[in-house]
Parts: structure tokens; sequence; C-alpha cells
């Protein structure tokens, strides 16, 4: 008789077995490595729900409030203060009178592709034309400021790949006009040391979001494939308030990950030290596509009661806690619209239907494009793991390139409808 074989490793846990040895070199730290990727997955297969408090539902209503002020208004910038105030009133108005005209609030740069880390879960891996196109140049970032400004925009962002390892990335923010606007950086923090928190402030950046994906460091280190980089990211956050910056961590979180007391960890250290979480939820994109790590409504349902007790959290993709001015859900398009390195306009940095370029028209006209002919028009739950109908028509369309134009999308989106006999978003033009 065959004797029955071992548990299969998770494929998750399997990939982060064999990064061990190249990240970790000695027989005590590869064996502590193994050690904790193993309670990790053991954790992953219970599927526990891991309580270390209660939820304080009065104190929650508090805390979030601060935090809204805290991260909002920056007051060494009364005009964009003042602007973002009336950014307020006039959503207030418009939702008043029904106009379902959202007020546009900013642009997420991608600044660069290019990258220090090799990310198991890179977005813009498969959308990454850094050999064949040309980036931005800090010229043409001045005029699409003034542009989205003109609209009515405060806030800007650069993201990557690592916006650090762009030579130009303090030209681009000075052309950002810092003194009038919200100024933020997402990065890995592997770079942040003394100089460059310095260097950052100098240049007017409000804030840095800075990826911290557990609170055990080689749970994170091995997700990042980056010995180090957790504990970077620890001494850039203090770094960071020495300087005046305030810092959100963008954590992603994946099937793998939810029940793991790396977690729960996360979520004590961003209680003690008051710093905002940036919960980003797994996407069948970049180098995520066909891991199965998107989480499930059983998921969601776990972690929402696992992040109940905790209050320095928000959902970057609903629409919760800081994210909108006009209604609850995708900001994308109506309030803020991501864009490539070459100047493609897209929903947000997952979501890679390509909406048109800003070198060939107005940021104006793309955007209203966008509002009448997609389906990012509306406030929705979050396109890319909470509508049933758009990853049904979306995710198959990655199956060649990493990117489609919104014609393609509107094409598989009518042969998706007649299929199913059905209109799954019925505002959309009829000749879109």
């Amino acid at each position: 008789m065959t004797p029955p074989s071992p548990t299969a490793r998770l494929p998750y846990y399997e990939a982060l077995v064999q990064d061990i040895p190249l990240l970790y070199k000695t027989p005590e730290e590869i064996a502590e490595a193994e050690r904790v990727v193993a309670e990790a997955e053991a954790q992953t297969r219970r599927r526990d729900i891991i309580r270390l408090r209660k939820p304080r539902r009065i104190r929650r209503i508090a805390v979030r409030w601060l935090v809204r002020l805290r991260y909002g208004f920056h007051l060494r910038k009364g005009t964009y203060n003042l602007r973002v105030a009336r950014g307020y009133l006039l959503s207030f108005l418009e939702k008043a009178v029904r106009k379902n005209r959202p007020v546009f609030r900013g642009i997420e740069f991608g600044l660069t592709f290019r990258c220090n880390f090799k990310c198991r879960h890179c977005l813009c891996a498969r959308i990454d034309e850094t050999e064949t196109r040309r980036e931005l140049d800090p010229d043409e970032y001045e005029r699409i400021v003034a542009e989205a400004m003109a609209l009515g925009a405060h806030t800007f962002g650069l993201e990557g790949g690592e916006p650090f390892v762009c030579p130009d990335w303090e030209e681009i923010i000075g052309r950002m006009r810092p003194w009038k606007n919200h100024i933020i950086i997402s990065t890995n923090g592997y770079m942040l040391d003394e100089g460059l928190v310095r260097r950052c402030a100098a240049a007017g950046v409000d804030t840095l979001n800075i990826s911290l994906d557990s609170g055990i460091p080689q749970l994170h280190d091995l997700f990042r494939r980056k010995k180090g980089s957790f504990d970077r990211v620890l001494r850039a956050v203090e770094l960071c308030r020495a300087h005046g910056i305030k810092v959100i961590l963008n954590t992603v979180v994946h099937k793998s990950n939810l029940h793991t007391e790396g977690l729960i960890r996360l979520f004590e250290f961003a209680e003690r030290r008051k710093v905002l979480i940036n919960v980003l939820f797994a996407k069948g994109v970049g180098a995520f596509k066909d891991k199965e790590e998107m989480m499930s409504e059983a998921d969601y349902a776990a972690f929402f009661a696992i992040a109940a007790p905790y209050t320095y959290w928000h959902i970057h993709h609903w629409g919760k806690l800081k994210s909108n001015h006009g209604g609850e859900g995708c900001s994308g398009v109506k309030e803020f619209i991501n864009m490539t390195p070459y100047g493609d306009v897209i929903c947000c940095a997952n979501n890679h239907v390509y909406l048109g370029n800003v070198r060939e028209e107005p940021l104006a006209a793309i955007r209203e494009r966008a509002l009448r002919e997609s389906p990012f028009g509306r406030y929705r739950r979050c396109f890319l793991t909470r509508d049933p109908d758009f990853m049904n028509v979306y995710y198959p369309l990655l199956e060649e390139r990493g990117w489609v134009s919104l014609e393609e999308f509107r094409k598989a989106l009518r042969a998706y409808e007649d299929e199913k006999r059905t209109v799954v978003y019925p505002e959309l033009k009829a000749d879109g």
C-alpha cells in the first residue's frame, strides 16, 4: 500500500520558500525564515479570525474624523486648504442638484515603471514599455498639471515602479506647483535615508505612501524579494516624522496573508504609531495575474472581522474614509485618474483600460469621454475585485497583453451583454 503523500504546499508559500536562499545565507537565518513561512501557511490553512482587542465604535468614529483632518489638510499650504474646501462645497452642491458631475481632484502619475525591486505582485509587470516608449518629461508634466488644475485638481501623486529611481523626480515636483498642491510619493521605502527624506521635505512633498505588507520582517522581505526592506520601512517612518512628512502604509491584502499574524502585527503597529494603513486588495493584473490570490466574498467578510478592532486603516479603491468627495465607491475618472509614464490615462493603477493619451489630446477631452463612454463615470464598487460583470469582461482580455483600449473593452462588453442577454451599464452611449 502506497503511503499518503504529504499535503502540497500552497502555491504562494511555495514561491516564498524558493526565494529564501536568495535572501538569507546563514543556516540560522534560513531556518528562521522557513519557520516563519511554515507558521504563516498553517495560519492561512486554518483561516482563524485573530483578535487581540475588541472593537470600540465611538473611538473608531472619533479617530477616523481626526484621520480625515490630519491627512486631508496641510497647515503650511493655505491656498491648498482653501481649494480643498472649495472642492467639498462644489461636490455638495453637485449632489444637491443631482447633476452627477463629480469634482475632479487629482492625478496619480506612474512616474516610471523602472524599479529597484522585483516584487511577486508587481502591478506594472505586463504594461512596462520603458524600452520602446519615451517617458513624460518635466515640461510635459508642467502642462498636464496646469490642465488638471484648470479642472479643479489639487492633489498629485508620483508612483511607479519606484519613483526615486527617476533622476528628474525633484524637478518634476517643482513643476507641480507644490506650494499650491498636495504632493504624494508612493515608494517601497528602500532608498529613504536621512538625506532623501530631507530632499523630499525641501521639494514640498506632503505625504509618503510606503509599502509594508506584514508586521513580520521575513514575510514582508520575501513578498518584496529584498532582504532588509522591512527594517528600512520602519526607519523611513521615523525619518518622515522628524521632517514633518505624513506617512501612509500601503498594504496588499490577499488570500495568503489575510489570516496571518503578520497582518495583525501590522494593524497593531499602525494603531500604536497612529499611522494610516492604505489597504489594497489583490487583483488579477501584472505579476499577480493567474496566481489565484484574489479574495472571495467570504474572504472580504473575514477581513472586516479581523480589521474591526482597529481604526487606522481604510480601503483605497472602495472610496471609504478619506478618499471621496462625491460618493462611496471607485473614484477613478470621476475624482482621480492615473497615468502611465508614457501619458496613457487609466482609471487606476491596476485598471489597464487605456482611455486616451495626453500627448495626443487634452486631458479634459479624455476625461469627458471616459465619463460618458466608460463604466467609470459612476460610483461603483471596485471594478477589479467586486464587480463580477466587469471582471468577466476585463480579465479575459488580458490573456494576450497587459492592457486594452476603451474601444476594445466596449466591443467585448457588447459581446458579453449579447451572450448574457442583459445590459450591464445602461448609462453608456449605445454607439460607444
